[in-house]
């Protein structure tokens, strides 16, 4: 990946157009002024379209660049999508994103909505999911008669097995096979250290992957998605690194004193808790030879 570049957001785009953006209450939009451009390579010559669920474009149509916005449910980015945007594609996943405004395709790759710590939230959304008609590709039809299968065999021939760590690697995938020319990432954030620890590397490798294709791959910079992981080896060699590594040991340090400064101060209650007992005991007992 390369460093960030500044490119026009969906507002900026919407407004000189004339159209105003709005948020998923209702009130315009505030969209970042940037966002972090992934630039990619040349493109391959054959890139085969595999949404065979959406409806056939007009000739009019197929002269314009396919955009696909894929939508997650961090705050940080969600609301800045390009709902209003008809040039757009708006591909959702997670029962935390029915009340966006806009989806034309749904993801949800779970098959495990029905069990019976997920059946509180899973089933009202399942029925939620039944009574959609924009594409939605699922595992199979079990739980919901009229999704698509996802064509996991096709994705793995094409991508391998190793990547596909989250909803978004098969998103970003599919969005790759389908032809998209730009794609933006909004909502997704992967920032959380033990529930994304193995997502994040995924969702990099189809970011760069759809970069070296040519697709340019636009992240908001409310979003933590565009910052790459250290360099191993590399990283700890810069002024920033050793700065790092210093002030951790400093913390870690400053509460091994504080954890000794406490246990010490926890020894002395009972001892001096035992001191008050022996007190109470002589002024009861003993206070009497003063007289």
């Amino acid at each position: 990946m390369e460093t960030a570049k500044l490119t026009p957001t969906g507002t900026e785009l919407l407004k000189a157009k004339g159209v105003k953006s709005k948020n998923l209450n209702g009130k315009d939009n505030h969209e970042p002024s940037a966002f972090a451009q992934i630039s990619g390579m040349q493109a391959p010559t054959n890139n085969p379209n595999i949404l065979h669920a959406t409806a056939q474009p007009s000739p009019q149509a197929v002269t314009k660049p396919l955009k696909i916005a894929l939508i997650g449910t961090a705050p940080s980015s969600r609301s800045l999508a390009p709902y209003n945007d008809p040039d757009w594609q708006i591909w959702s996943c997670s029962p935390g994103n029915m009340d966006i405004p806009r989806a034309d395709v749904w993801f949800e790759i779970h098959s495990n909505l029905l069990w019976p710590e997920c059946e509180s939230y899973g089933r009202p959304y399942i029925e939620w999911l039944k009574k959609q008609t924009f594409p939605i590709y699922m595992q199979d039809q079990r739980l919901v008669p009229n999704a698509i299968s996802l064509p996991i065999q096709d994705l793995i021939n094409e991508f391998g097995r190793y990547f596909f760590t989250s909803s978004f690697a098969y998103m970003l995938a599919m969005a790759i096979k389908a032809g998209a020319k730009e794609i933006a990432l909004f909502g997704i954030d992967m920032a959380s250290k033990d529930e994304y620890i193995l997502q994040r590397p995924g969702g990099h490798y189809f970011m760069q992957e759809a970069a070296k294709r040519g697709i340019t791959v636009n992240v908001p910079f409310e979003s933590d998605l565009a910052q790459p992981p250290p360099l191993y080896g590399y990283s700890d060699s810069t002024p920033f690194g050793r700065k790092l590594h210093v002030r951790e040991q400093e913390l870690k340090g400053r509460i091994t004193q504080a954890e000794q400064q406490m246990a010490q101060l926890q020894g002395a209650i009972p001892f001096l808790k035992g001191a008050l007992e022996d007190m109470d005991y002589i002024k009861s007992l003993w206070s009497g030879l003063q007289t």
